[in-house]
This record gives C-alpha cells, structure tokens and sequence, in this order.
C-alpha cells in the first residue's frame, strides 16, 4: 500500500498581476494548505480585488490558522508547485 498522504488541491482564480486592470485573472491549481505552517487553507469564496484603479472578481479565502496568502505569494506558489 502507498503511504504517501493525499493532500487537498483547490482550483482558484487570481489577479494575474498586482495592476489587473480589471481584465488580468488567471486560474491556479494550488495544494489546500498555508504554505506558512502546513494547516489547511480556508474555504474558497467569491470576492473582489482592487487594483486601486478596477475591481475583478476572483475567489478568497480566509486561513484559520491567521497567516495571510498575499495574491503575489500566491501567483509564485503556482508558477512552482508543479500542478500548473
């Protein structure tokens, strides 16, 4: 039997850039856990980013273990975990 654990994987959409213009989303596949301390992420749910300029809808999620995900962090997670 195969003793490696199977961890959570959460498709999301995110800013694809700090300045997205309103238009700039990308969608990730992420591993479900804070990259912080290893403890599930929150559940995902609809919200908006603000560019300062535009908003764009993309998904959120709150870590109860209180480590915030910046969108940055989050773009550089995806472009090296290997599910992308």
């Amino acid at each position: 039997m195969d003793n490696r654990e199977i961890t959570r994987t959460e498709n999301v959409t995110i800013p694809a850039m700090a300045e997205h213009e309103g238009f700039y989303s990308r969608s990730v596949k992420l591993n479900w856990v804070c990259p912080v301390c290893g403890q599930p992420r929150g559940e995902p749910y609809a919200t908006i980013s603000f560019d300062g300029s535009r908003r764009l809808d993309c998904t959120g999620w709150q870590n109860p273990c209180g480590h915030i995900d910046k969108y940055s962090a989050v773009r550089a997670e995806a472009a090296s975990n290997g599910l992308n």
